[in-house]
């Protein structure tokens, strides 16, 4: 059967023979789809996995949550400098396996994890992460845009394409990297914690264990906990996770197409905003875009809520009450949840509405709070379904947000998806310092003034598009009318 080369006329009026693009370069471009997105899973497989553990391997003195801190503080100060800068000295396909390499170092610093190690592992790691995600999407837009020029069909259909297949294999990191977790994780003795010490130290209760100095000069924790495992299953599972971290810049090496098959040089030549002058574009969208504005907590959120389940529900939770064994376990019934509603959702969207369904993600957030603030973890399976219901919520808040972004701020993507990334990160950075400043039960009832103060936010967003259009569609709410740069100076 031939290939389907869409409009022909469209490929001759853009100057391009549609016959020019064959069966084979199908093949090869979904082949470089499949390779990009296995690479990142393996990487990830290894990095989330071992970022869930951080707050239960390496719990005193909360050091595993402040490298993840680290982290998004790097890449918060990173995401506007290094990626342009990067990209344009090394192009695009070695700065994906440059900067995915500098995710092992992160991985190997399990080792021995102390503050010398993992902060500055952690540092090395935050650096790379902005260009190494930048590459990814300039890789996949790019070839979709060449593509689709090539073949006479609207490029924005082949990238959305390209980006459901890279999050579809992507975010199966949370099954793959747990069956490992709770394959090596099984306890060598039988965990055993009293009712009285699970509800005096799990759950609402929970505060991060800080080491004292003693009269004979050891270390002691504040809070009893013997129940991690042993040295053995840490160097095993971070030896696991090493070689997939590996794994994942070696596809990318030896399997991936250089960009300029598909025409980077001609990208390189038409190159958006320096670093500086996206830095000063990101702070004037923010500053004189009430929508930016408005949905900037909502963004912040997006942020807390994943950082809260996995340093401090995983921990506080699970870990402190059952046992460390049994965190990948939840973590695969989260990550299942979310990666299927992450699709299931596009398509409730459209029948429903948003507001509807950003609505269902807000009180999902808050029913689980509510509930977890009263309730101390004795029944084990309610909380497969609290990790349920968070995964169908983050699913609305990562894709959503997103797709929210690119219907409000038309002509403006560049400075809008860079305050995305910004305010997104400085919710991580908080949600980490909070967990370990601060009891959990405080914590949990400041995210439920955020959101709600987030959700405010949201809406006078869509209040005004209402007014502002006289409509609203199902999908999105803009009444069907595309908002101009012009027009987005006045928002």
């Amino acid at each position: 059967m031939g290939v389907d080369y869409g409009n022909d006329a469209a490929a001759v009026e853009n100057g391009v023979s549609p016959k020019t693009w064959g069966r084979q370069d199908d093949i090869r471009m979904w082949k470089n789809v499949v390779v990009v997105s296995l690479g990142f899973m393996f990487l990830f497989t290894a990095f989330q996995n071992m970022a869930a553990l951080q707050s239960s391997l390496n719990e005193s003195e909360g050091i595993g949550v402040y490298t993840l801190a680290t982290i998004y503080a790097t890449i918060i100060l990173s995401c506007f400098f290094l990626p342009t800068f990067i990209i344009k000295k090394l192009k695009v396909k070695k700065s994906l396996v440059v900067c995915q390499f500098m995710y092992t170092l992160y991985i190997a610093a399990q080792f021995y994890p102390k503050w010398g190690t993992l902060i500055p592992a952690a540092f090395v790691l935050g650096l790379g992460a902005a260009p190494m995600w930048s590459a990814k999407c300039t890789y996949l837009s790019q070839m979709g845009t060449y593509a689709g020029r090539m073949k006479g069909v609207n490029p924005e259909i082949l990238i959305n394409r390209f980006f459901g297949i890279f999050f579809m294999l992507f975010q199966t990191w949370g099954i793959w990297g747990n069956i490992v977790s709770v394959t090596v994780l099984k306890p060598e003795e039988d965990f055993n914690r009293s009712q009285e010490e699970i509800n005096l130290m799990c759950g609402a209760n929970y505060v991060v264990p800080q080491a004292n100095n003693s009269a004979d000069g050891s270390d002691q924790d504040t809070a009893i906990d013997t129940s991690g495992p042993s040295q053995t299953q840490v160097y095993t599972l971070a030896g696991i996770y090493l070689c997939f971290s590996v794994i994942g810049p070696l596809i990318i090496m030896f399997f991936l197409d250089p960009l300029s098959t598909y025409g980077e040089d001609e990208r390189r030549e038409q190159e958006g905003k320096s670093g500086i002058q996206l830095l000063m574009a990101t702070f004037s969208h923010f500053a004189n875009n009430k929508y930016q504005m408005l949905i900037t907590p909502l963004t912040i959120w997006s942020g807390i809520e994943q950082g809260w389940f996995g340093a401090s529900f995983t921990v506080a939770y699970i870990k402190c009450p059952i046992g460390i064994q049994y965190i990948g376990y939840f973590i695969i019934v989260y990550a299942s949840a979310d990666a299927f509603c992450s699709v299931t959702f596009g398509y409730l969207l459209k029948k429903i509405g948003r507001v509807p369904v950003f609505t269902m993600a807000s009180v999902l957030n808050l029913v689980v709070i509510f509930i977890l603030l009263e309730w101390t973890p004795t029944i084990h399976s309610y909380l497969y379904l609290f990790a349920v219901m968070w995964g169908m919520a983050d699913a609305v808040w990562q894709t959503q947000i997103n797709a929210f972004y690119g219907v409000i701020f038309v002509g403006n993507e560049e400075p809008a998806f860079a305050n995305y990334r910004l305010w997104e990160s400085i919710g991580f950075l908080a949600a980490y310092l909070l967990s370990n400043n601060l009891q959990l039960r405080v914590f949990m009832y400041l995210m439920v003034g955020w959101l709600l103060a987030s959700y405010v936010g949201y809406t006078v967003i869509e209040v005004l598009e209402r007014k502002r259009t006289g409509s609203c569609s199902v999908y999105p709410c803009t009444g069907g009318v595309v908002v101009t740069p012009k027009e987005q100076e006045g928002k």
